[in-house]
């Protein structure tokens, strides 16, 4: 992919509009990352000069907990930011960052994208808007995990899924197993709440692809 095509998805999917100078501003301080499936792009601890956009693809952002376990702390999807939190003075990254597909990503310059800010309140409007729109996902996701059963987990996680798609099938972007992380759950317990959404008539699946039958929000365990 280009880093002019790259521009172009960024300027219009995420900051809204097709103004050219936009494009022209941000240019200079970014660069188009390409990762394979498995691919590392930065590890916890590392040293952050960028932050991402997603063009395409999916990344996993994840931890190693003190038993030497991977917890999976977000899937991050196409037309998303993330490592935006270095934008607030932290200078090293939190987590792990792994391609589970193959991934493009368009690269921002932290120090050049906070200077580019000073002179562009169009940058600082739509940020505080996405970063408003990811508190939410954190803050929705402690209340999940505290408070929600597995399978209203999983419920709410393919109706996000089918809202982003705008589909009744979807695609799982991420193994079973790194979903139950995700979940919080047993790679068993996904498997078999599956298997009861099927056998129920609310979903049919095959390996990764999942057609939603009915609406899961009226699903009753």
């Amino acid at each position: 992919m280009t880093k002019e095509k790259a521009l172009e998805i960024f300027a219009s999917k995420f900051m809204g509009t097709s103004d050219l100078k936009i494009v022209e501003a941000v240019k200079p301080i970014t660069k188009v990352v390409m990762l394979e499936n498995k691919d590392t792009l930065f590890n916890e601890n590392e040293k952050a000069n960028y932050f991402y956009y997603v063009i395409s693809g999916n990344i996993k952002l994840s931890k190693i907990n003190l038993d030497g376990k991977e917890m999976i702390i977000r899937i991050v999807h196409s037309n998303e930011i993330f490592a935006e939190a270095m934008l607030y003075g932290r200078n090293t990254y939190p987590v792990n960052s792994t391609a589970i597909n193959k991934t493009y990503l368009l690269a921002i310059n932290i120090s050049g994208f906070k200077e580019l800010c000073y002179t562009n309140q169009e940058f600082i409007l739509k940020l505080f808007v996405i970063m408003s729109h990811q508190l939410r996902y954190f803050v929705d996701r402690i209340n999940d995990l505290s408070s929600s059963d597995t399978t209203s987990r999983l419920l709410k996680y393919l109706h996000k899924l089918k809202e982003k798609t705008g589909s009744s099938t979807i695609t799982l972007p991420i193994p079973k197993r790194d979903l139950a992380m995700l979940l919080g759950a047993a790679p068993e317990t996904i498997s078999r709440i599956f298997a009861k959404l099927q056998n129920d008539g609310f979903i049919s699946f095959n390996s990764k692809e999942i057609t939603i039958l009915k609406d899961i929000n009226e699903y009753t365990n």
